[in-house]
């Protein structure tokens, strides 16, 4: 158990020990319950809100169940752990959202990462497009993308094969449109990588997608 949740359930065992011994009312131990978690160092993950806002919702239920029959100092001890609790929600979630922003930014984008392996660093951004690519270089493109998988075939995950098959689909979509102006034998040699490709891709993404299944049931 995590430092923090040692903490959040002392403080729920502290409530419910004085809960025992001073039969306060319900509101008393939403509020105290709520004083406890803003003296917590904080721990912006959605895992540890999730511990908090449990423990929160079962204490306000009850409140709100004897809210009627609550006088006014029960009242308003219960309206002003409601919103200090708002308060304390909306502290959190920007805080996360913040955290899982930067955690994004830094983190690496695949699908950069393998076009520029496939293609030549920058050569195929967001927008898809393969100008760079023509009746000159259209054979060395088809090697190097080819090349560049046989080489790393074990090691793609299945979300990276769903985007080789995307670049690759795009690329052949490239390859009609300058074909009329190939040089002799290059269709040729097109239609043997092409070959060496689908057997790549037959063989290991199906193998990828058996692998991940079998690793989610362990």
């Amino acid at each position: 158990m995590t430092k923090t949740k040692l903490l959040i359930a002392a403080a729920i065992v502290s409530v419910g020990f004085t809960a025992c011994n001073n039969s306060p009312k319900e509101a008393e131990v939403l509020n105290v319950y709520v004083d406890s978690v803003e003296k917590l160092t904080p721990v912006y993950t959605t895992e540890n809100w999730t511990m908090i806002d449990n423990g929160y919702q079962e204490r306000v239920k009850k409140a709100e169940a004897e809210y009627a029959a609550m006088d006014a100092e029960g009242k308003a001890k219960a309206d002003a752990s409601k919103a200090k609790y708002e308060a304390l929600k909306a502290k959190y979630e920007l805080a996360i959202k913040e955290q899982d922003a930067k955690a994004a930014a830094l983190a690496p984008n695949f699908r950069k990462a393998l076009r520029d392996r496939l293609f030549g660093e920058g050569k195929i951004g967001d927008d898809m497009q393969f100008s760079f690519v023509t009746a000159d270089n259209l054979l060395a493109t088809y090697k190097n993308f080819v090349d560049v998988v046989a080489d790393n075939k074990s090691t793609y995950s299945r979300e990276d094969w769903d985007e080789i098959n995307v670049l690759y689909e795009a690329l052949d979509t490239r390859k009609n449109e300058v074909e009329k102006d190939l040089k002799s034998g290059d269709n040729m040699k097109i239609a043997g990588l092409k070959v060496r490709f689908a057997s790549i891709a037959s063989t290991h993404r199906g193998g990828t997608k058996v692998k991940e299944n079998n690793e989610a049931k362990q």
